[in-house]
């Protein structure tokens, strides 16, 4: 399940991240920043958006590089950019803080939400950020705690809620 899918049973839960079909852009310039390097969804996107092929700027990059990625590119960035970031959830949420303390306001930013289910869960035990897969349960890799992964997401932190899941038991190793 991804997190912005909930059963028709289930109530909205207000915190739980929206992403964006492509988006009606007003911007004079757009960069698609993307976590893999797809040519045939960047052409597609392009055309979905009704831009000419040199009107979408193209960066890929990995998790790792793409923060220093989106500086550059904001560095030389002009008044009404529109910003299209794409990739999973735990690529696109410390992009989105980058973008947001670099000066870009919620509007001009874009997520779309590509690729497989990883998040990043917060442990809040011992305050650490770690990626995780889509499971309700996970070992917190820092303290060990076996957390259950609430459908609160926090923006700020751009992680999901991870509290302890058993407190009987509560460490991973002491599980029969």
């Amino acid at each position: 399940m991804t997190a912005n899918v909930l059963p028709d049973s289930a109530p909205p839960v207000p915190s739980l991240p929206r992403y964006d079909q492509p988006p009606r852009l007003a911007g004079s310039q757009v960069v698609l920043l993307q976590q893999t390097d797809d040519p045939a969804s960047a052409a597609v996107l392009a055309e979905r958006l009704s831009l000419s092929a040199d009107a979408l700027q193209v960066l890929v990059a990995d998790a790792p590089q793409a923060g220093a990625a989106l500086l550059e590119c904001l560095a030389g960035a002009s008044v009404g950019l529109q910003l299209l970031l794409s990739g999973d959830e735990a690529y696109l949420w410390p992009l989105h803080a980058l973008a947001r303390q670099a000066g870009l306001r919620p509007e001009e930013i874009h997520l779309l939400n590509q690729g497989e289910a990883r998040r990043t869960i917060y442990c809040v035990h011992c305050t650490a950020l770690q990626s995780g897969g889509p499971a309700e349960q996970h070992d917190c890799q820092q303290c060990g705690v076996r957390l259950e992964v609430r459908r609160h997401f926090s923006h700020r932190l751009g992680a999901y809620l991870g509290v302890c899941a058993d407190a009987d038991h509560p460490y991973a190793e002491g599980r029969p």
